[in-house]
């Protein structure tokens, strides 16, 4: 039973840890391939602004899954 929890547990960890990257990922993706998209981020203030709350939700978002994602057994 401990190593099927295991399991579950480090596969929990690997979609927590895609999930988390694929925002960074895409934003790298849209850079290279469009840059004019993704520079208003950082040039603009409302872009500033998105970023932070972007960040803050993410962040929450990890908090959560890793509070999922730790099994007590």
């Amino acid at each position: 039973m401990r190593a099927k929890i295991q399991a579950m547990s480090q596969e929990a960890k690997a979609s927590a840890a895609i999930i988390g990257a694929l925002p960074i990922a895409v934003m790298i993706l849209v850079y290279l391939t469009a840059p004019n998209y993704i520079t208003l981020l950082f040039t603009n203030s409302m872009g500033h602004i998105m970023l932070a709350g972007s960040a803050v939700w993410m962040t929450m978002g990890v908090l959560v899954m890793k509070k999922m994602i730790n099994f007590d057994f």
